[in-house]
């Protein structure tokens, strides 16, 4: 056997071997983009610390990976309710080449540690993650937003959205729809609340009694929050992929095209086959796409390639 089809055959019995071997949230009873993953720890074996900021709120963080290394470090927002284990996917992953900061979703501007980031969010942290590039612009080098929304009732651009008009505004198939999507002029705000497992609030805060009255601050501000339009969308200067799972039914999918038109220049990625809990269901794409946006060489705002 020449090289060439030693070579050949020794990829095509890796490629076997990976298509061999399902993820370990498998569920053959429902699509991927219904999966609700468990969160993992984190590879610094979840140490973290607490930091007294200017408002009084201790704040949960934690920064690992490789500190020497010449690339932005990046700060990881997870989203709403969530905890930062949610992302140890993508934080173990980019921990092997550069500094990563881990922390709860609020203004991580409020701490003296943190220097000019990258920034990948979900969902809320996503949307963390656009207001910093907004008010920190000579501190934010570029946003990963993935599952955020611009306006807190949905509504803009509204439902003539031309990529998708059904009952959720996103891909809403499952087996009882036979994989079809139909389009029906309607509109559903919901979220989902994963308080699966041992990482959630209350086996992680030093106050669990407290978490109840987190989550519920958390709820009402879904109602009102965000409440953004073009104008301070406008105001981001750093480069921004807009990035939402094809299947996400709790963000509509007019949100990741508003973002994407209204943030200069920026970049749109719909995840194939995922939901709003893409980073979960699907993490080797997920990092792949995070780690090649983050990687990507910039002029400014467009890319050189």
């Amino acid at each position: 056997m020449d090289a060439f089809k030693l070579t050949a055959t020794l990829l095509l019995l890796s490629t076997t071997t990976v298509a061999s071997s399902p993820s370990s949230a498998w569920n053959a009873s429902l699509p991927r983009w219904e999966w609700h993953p468990e969160s993992g720890p984190l590879a610094n074996g979840d140490q973290g610390q607490y930091l007294n900021l200017s408002s009084g709120v201790d704040l949960w963080y934690t920064s690992f990976g490789s500190p020497e290394s010449s690339k932005t470090p990046v700060l990881l927002l997870h989203g709403g309710t969530g905890n930062s284990n949610q992302m140890f996917n993508q934080a173990n992953y980019l921990a092997r080449t550069r500094r990563v900061i881990l922390q709860e979703s609020v203004d991580p501007f409020d701490t003296p540690f943190i220097p000019r980031v990258a920034v990948v969010g979900w969902s809320d942290g996503a949307i963390t993650g656009l207001n910093l590039a907004m008010n920190y612009t000579s501190r934010i080098e570029r946003v990963f937003a993935h599952g955020a929304n611009v306006q807190a009732n949905q509504s803009i651009p509204g439902l003539n959205d031309p990529i998708i008009s059904s009952d959720s505004g996103s891909l809403d198939s499952d087996f009882g729809t036979n994989g079809t999507t139909y389009s029906v002029k309607g509109r559903l705000n919901k979220r989902a609340v994963n308080s699966s497992e041992e990482y959630n609030c209350q086996s992680l805060s030093p106050l669990p009694e407290r978490c109840s009255a987190m989550e519920q601050a958390v709820f009402r501000m879904w109602v009102s929050e965000p409440t953004w339009g073009l104008k301070a969308l406008a105001k981001i200067k750093c480069p921004v992929w807009s990035v939402d799972g094809d299947h996400d039914v709790q963000v509509q999918r007019n949100q990741a095209d508003s973002i994407a038109a209204w943030v200069p220049f920026a970049g749109q990625l719909i995840l194939p086959q995922v939901g709003h809990d893409a980073l979960l269901q699907d993490p080797t794409f997920f990092n792949f796409a995070m780690g090649y946006f983050l990687d990507m060489d910039y002029n400014g705002l467009l890319p050189y390639y």
